[in-house]
Order: C-alpha cells, then sequence, then structure tokens
C-alpha cells in the first residue's frame, strides 16, 4: 500500500510559485479526508498557509524566513516517490479559504504570525494583506529576498 502525503503549488505574493508537502502534522487530517470524501481537496484550496521560503540549514541555527501563500492545487503522491524527497515541507498554520476570507486581515495576520521572528511575520502580515486586499508591501518584500539571499549563504556554507 502507498504511504500517502500532499504536494501543494502554493502561490507567494511577490508572484512566485513553489511546491510544497503539507506539514506532517497537519498530514493525516487530510489522508483521513482523501479516503472519506470525493471533495478532500476543497479544505486546503485557496487556503493561506505559513511556508518556508529558504532552506533549513543542516544544523538548525536559523530558521528560514517564511511567507503565507495561498494554495493554489494539491494532490495526493506517493511519499516513497525519490521525486518528492526533496520537497521542502509547509508549516503547519493554515486558515481555510471560508474562513480566512469571512475573518478580517488582522485576525488572520495575527493567527499566522505565530512565534516566528520579526522579519517573517512582517512578511506575513503584509502576505494576508495581499491576499485579502491586493496591497502590495515591495519593501517587505526586499528585506525577505536579503533574508532569502543570506540563508541560501549560510546553506551553501554548510554543505
Amino acid at each position: 500500500m502507498m504511504a500517502t502525503a500532499f504536494k501543494v503549488l502554493v502561490n507567494l505574493s511577490w508572484g512566485v510559485q513553489r511546491e510544497y508537502l503539507i506539514a506532517n502534522d497537519v498530514e493525516p487530517g487530510l489522508d483521513h479526508r482523501y479516503k472519506t470524501r470525493d471533495n478532500w481537496q476543497d479544505v486546503i484550496i485557496d487556503a493561506l498557509i505559513n511556508v518556508p521560503v529558504g532552506p533549513y540549514l543542516p544544523d538548525n541555527s536559523v530558521q528560514p524566513p517564511i511567507a503565507t501563500g495561498k494554495v493554489a492545487s494539491v494532490e495526493a503522491v506517493d511519499s516513497d516517490d525519490p521525486a518528492v524527497s526533496g520537497i521542502q515541507r509547509t508549516r503547519s498554520q493554515f486558515i481555510m479559504a471560508d474562513i480566512w476570507r469571512k475573518q478580517n486581515a488582522d485576525v488572520n495576520a495575527n493567527f499566522l504570525r505565530h512565534d516566528y521572528d520579526e522579519l517573517s511575520q512582517k512578511q506575513i502580515v503584509a502576505d494576508v494583506d495581499f491576499w485579502e486586499n491586493g496591497n502590495r508591501h515591495p519593501d517587505v518584500y526586499d528585506d525577505t529576498r536579503r533574508a532569502i539571499a543570506a540563508q541560501e549563504k549560510r546553506y551553501a556554507e554548510q554543505n
């Protein structure tokens, strides 16, 4: 029997799409829906979800920058497939589309900010504002891009 994982295509507010696997602790709930419902994808499509936008370091000394993206698609995949082994996992924080669209941006951002560092919290607030109101935050995006580059440099130095 195939071990199931869930691959999502996530849109980031600055126009990039990335693939992720759903976080380990979210996977069992999604797997239950997958096995018991025809519309299992509805819970995750268009959800706002936190994702790492830089690599995790081998020594775990610095967490990668975190952003909030919107799920464009989801598919069940074989978790043992080598093609998915290198895909990063989402973080656990997500808000279903039916919920975030009913709440205001402050409530959604407050939930998604979690306990991340200041830069990631600013990016998450900017992302939620983009998804809810269409507002862009180029200064925040620039800061995040610099943080991603710094994380990629640290990663290269550790490998």
